[in-house]
Protein backbone atom coordinates (compact mmCIF):
# COMPACT_ATOMS: atom_id res chain seq x y z
CA UNK A 1 0.00 0.00 0.00
CA UNK A 2 1.33 3.74 -1.12
CA UNK A 3 1.12 6.54 1.19
CA UNK A 4 -0.14 9.65 -0.58
CA UNK A 5 2.97 12.35 -0.40
CA UNK A 6 0.17 14.96 0.58
CA UNK A 7 -0.19 12.69 4.13
CA UNK A 8 3.44 12.81 4.94
CA UNK A 9 3.69 16.44 3.99
CA UNK A 10 0.76 17.24 6.31
CA UNK A 11 2.35 14.89 9.23
CA UNK A 12 5.71 17.12 8.90
CA UNK A 13 3.71 20.29 8.99
CA UNK A 14 2.05 19.36 12.07
CA UNK A 15 5.00 17.88 13.93
CA UNK A 16 7.12 21.01 13.00
CA UNK A 17 4.20 23.19 14.14
CA UNK A 18 4.38 21.23 17.39
CA UNK A 19 8.11 21.35 18.23
CA UNK A 20 8.33 24.96 16.48
CA UNK A 21 4.95 26.60 18.06
CA UNK A 22 6.62 27.67 21.43
CA UNK A 23 10.08 29.42 19.50
CA UNK A 24 7.45 31.33 17.16
CA UNK A 25 5.56 32.70 19.87
CA UNK A 26 7.97 33.74 21.56
CA UNK A 27 9.75 35.45 18.38
CA UNK A 28 6.23 36.74 17.70
CA UNK A 29 5.94 38.10 21.03
CA UNK A 30 9.57 39.68 21.16
CA UNK A 31 8.91 41.46 17.73
CA UNK A 32 5.11 42.59 19.00
CA UNK A 33 7.21 44.07 22.43
CA UNK A 34 9.87 46.14 20.63
CA UNK A 35 7.37 47.08 18.20
CA UNK A 36 5.39 48.79 21.66
CA UNK A 37 8.33 50.00 22.90
CA UNK A 38 9.41 51.76 19.48
CA UNK A 39 5.42 53.90 19.28
CA UNK A 40 5.58 54.64 22.86
CA UNK A 41 9.50 56.43 22.43
CA UNK A 42 7.74 57.95 19.59
CA UNK A 43 4.57 59.29 21.15
CA UNK A 44 7.17 60.22 24.56
CA UNK A 45 9.24 62.22 22.31
CA UNK A 46 6.24 64.07 20.63
CA UNK A 47 4.77 64.70 23.89
CA UNK A 48 8.17 65.96 25.42
CA UNK A 49 7.99 69.05 22.81
CA UNK A 50 4.70 70.04 23.69
CA UNK A 51 5.51 69.72 27.42
CA UNK A 52 8.87 71.88 27.22
CA UNK A 53 6.61 74.76 25.53
CA UNK A 54 4.03 74.92 28.02
CA UNK A 55 6.93 74.77 30.94
CA UNK A 56 8.49 77.62 28.87
CA UNK A 57 5.54 79.46 28.51
CA UNK A 58 5.84 82.90 31.26
CA UNK A 59 2.96 85.14 32.77
CA UNK A 60 3.91 88.56 32.86
CA UNK A 61 1.92 90.57 35.46
CA UNK A 62 2.18 94.10 34.52
CA UNK A 63 2.47 95.35 38.48
CA UNK A 64 5.49 95.59 40.54
CA UNK A 65 7.09 92.21 42.17
CA UNK A 66 5.23 93.37 45.56
CA UNK A 67 1.68 93.26 43.85
CA UNK A 68 2.44 90.26 41.52
CA UNK A 69 3.98 88.82 44.63
CA UNK A 70 0.22 88.99 46.08
CA UNK A 71 -1.40 87.61 42.99
CA UNK A 72 0.83 84.59 42.87
CA UNK A 73 0.48 84.20 46.15
CA UNK A 74 -3.41 84.84 45.96
CA UNK A 75 -3.67 81.92 43.24
CA UNK A 76 -1.01 79.44 44.78
CA UNK A 77 -2.94 79.65 48.59
CA UNK A 78 -6.16 78.38 46.89
CA UNK A 79 -4.66 75.41 46.54
CA UNK A 80 -1.62 75.35 48.87
CA UNK A 81 -1.20 71.51 48.76
CA UNK A 82 -0.23 71.27 45.09
CA UNK A 83 1.34 75.05 44.93
CA UNK A 84 3.07 75.56 48.06
CA UNK A 85 5.19 78.56 48.79
CA UNK A 86 8.47 78.35 49.55
CA UNK A 87 11.43 80.03 51.77
CA UNK A 88 13.17 81.23 48.89
CA UNK A 89 10.33 83.30 47.66
CA UNK A 90 9.59 81.15 44.85
CA UNK A 91 6.62 78.58 44.64
CA UNK A 92 6.83 74.94 44.13
CA UNK A 93 4.58 72.26 41.86
CA UNK A 94 3.97 69.39 43.91
CA UNK A 95 3.27 65.96 41.92
CA UNK A 96 4.87 64.16 45.05
CA UNK A 97 7.33 66.30 46.38
CA UNK A 98 6.78 69.94 47.23
CA UNK A 99 9.76 71.22 44.97
CA UNK A 100 8.94 68.66 41.88
CA UNK A 101 8.64 72.15 39.77
CA UNK A 102 9.93 75.32 40.60
CA UNK A 103 8.26 78.56 40.09
CA UNK A 104 10.20 81.92 40.21
CA UNK A 105 8.74 85.84 40.07
CA UNK A 106 11.70 87.70 38.09
CA UNK A 107 11.89 91.49 36.97
CA UNK A 108 10.45 92.23 33.20
CA UNK A 109 10.60 95.28 31.62
CA UNK A 110 6.77 95.28 31.38
CA UNK A 111 6.19 94.03 35.56
CA UNK A 112 6.57 91.14 36.90
CA UNK A 113 7.61 87.60 35.02
CA UNK A 114 6.83 84.42 36.20
CA UNK A 115 8.55 81.60 35.10
CA UNK A 116 9.01 78.36 35.88
CA UNK A 117 13.30 77.66 36.74
CA UNK A 118 13.47 73.60 37.33
CA UNK A 119 11.18 70.60 37.22
CA UNK A 120 11.27 67.05 37.65
CA UNK A 121 10.81 63.61 35.86
CA UNK A 122 8.68 61.13 37.45
CA UNK A 123 8.13 57.34 35.25
CA UNK A 124 10.40 59.18 32.82
CA UNK A 125 8.82 61.93 32.23
CA UNK A 126 8.00 65.31 33.43
CA UNK A 127 4.20 65.21 35.24
CA UNK A 128 3.71 68.79 36.23
CA UNK A 129 2.42 70.35 33.03
CA UNK A 130 -1.35 70.93 33.55
CA UNK A 131 -0.51 72.18 37.14
CA UNK A 132 1.54 74.70 35.69
CA UNK A 133 -0.97 75.34 33.59
CA UNK A 134 -4.03 75.77 36.49
CA UNK A 135 -1.45 77.75 37.89
CA UNK A 136 -1.26 80.73 35.06
CA UNK A 137 -5.31 80.55 34.50
CA UNK A 138 -5.64 80.88 38.40
CA UNK A 139 -2.84 83.99 38.22
CA UNK A 140 -4.33 85.42 35.16
CA UNK A 141 -7.91 85.06 37.20
CA UNK A 142 -6.81 86.64 40.48
CA UNK A 143 -4.98 89.64 38.44
CA UNK A 144 -7.86 89.91 36.74
CA UNK A 145 -9.80 90.84 39.52
CA UNK A 146 -7.33 93.22 41.10
CA UNK A 147 -7.53 95.01 37.51
CA UNK A 148 -4.14 94.38 36.39
CA UNK A 149 -3.14 92.75 33.10
CA UNK A 150 -1.07 90.01 32.21
CA UNK A 151 0.51 88.57 29.50
CA UNK A 152 2.32 85.96 27.72
CA UNK A 153 6.38 86.78 28.20
CA UNK A 154 9.03 85.43 26.57
CA UNK A 155 9.27 81.56 25.89
CA UNK A 156 11.60 79.90 27.49
CA UNK A 157 14.08 76.79 26.95
CA UNK A 158 15.10 74.13 29.11
CA UNK A 159 18.07 71.32 29.16
CA UNK A 160 17.74 68.01 31.01
CA UNK A 161 20.35 67.39 33.47
CA UNK A 162 22.07 64.91 35.41
CA UNK A 163 19.97 61.27 36.09
CA UNK A 164 18.51 61.51 39.71
CA UNK A 165 17.45 57.73 39.62
CA UNK A 166 17.90 55.44 36.80
CA UNK A 167 15.09 57.21 34.55
CA UNK A 168 14.18 60.14 36.30
CA UNK A 169 16.12 63.56 35.55
CA UNK A 170 15.77 66.91 36.32
CA UNK A 171 15.77 70.13 34.05
CA UNK A 172 16.86 73.41 34.33
CA UNK A 173 16.64 76.52 32.36
CA UNK A 174 19.16 76.67 29.10
CA UNK A 175 20.99 79.46 30.21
Amino acid sequence: MAVDPTIILLGILVLVLIIGGPFIKRWANRKAAAAGENAGRKFAAKQLVNVLVEFGTTVVIHAPEDAAREIVAEAAGKKPKDFPGRADGGFGIRFVEPDDTIVRLVPDPAGTRVQVETFREYMGFPQTVSFWQDLRTRISTAAAARGVTVSEGPHLEYLRGHLLDPQNARWALDA
